[in-house]
C-alpha cells in the first residue's frame, strides 16, 4: 500500500479527532452563550429564536445527509438546554 494512502484506521482516527474538536469548541461556545445571557449582553430571546429557526429549517434542508442533520439537531438542543441553565440555574428535565 502507499504510504500516502491513509488507511481506514488513520481514517477514523482522523474523524474521531475531528469530532472531539468540534466537541470542545461546542461546549466553549456554550460557555459564552452562558455568561452572555447572564449578563445579559446576549438576548436570550434572540438565540432562543434562532435555535427554533434551525431545528424548524434543518430538517427541511435536503442537501443535509442523515448524520449531518442528527449533529446539527443535537447541538442546537445542547445549545437550547444551556441556555435553560443559564436563565433557571437548573438542569432541563429529560
Amino acid at each position: 500500500m502507499n504510504q500516502s494512502t491513509p488507511t481506514p484506521e488513520k481514517n477514523a482516527a482522523s474523524i474521531e479527532t475531528i469530532s472531539g474538536q468540534i466537541r470542545a469548541m461546542q461546549m466553549l461556545l456554550e460557555a459564552v452563550i452562558i455568561d452572555g445571557v447572564r449578563s445579559k449582553a446576549i438576548s436570550s430571546e434572540l438565540m432562543l429564536s434562532v435555535i427554533d429557526q434551525g431545528l424548524e429549517g434543518f430538517p427541511k434542508n435536503t442537501n443535509l445527509k442523515q448524520n449531518e442533520l442528527i449533529g446539527a439537531i443535537g447541538t442546537l438542543n445542547s445549545t437550547l438546554n444551556a441556555i435553560t441553565v443559564a436563565m433557571t440555574g437548573e438542569m432541563p428535565e429529560k
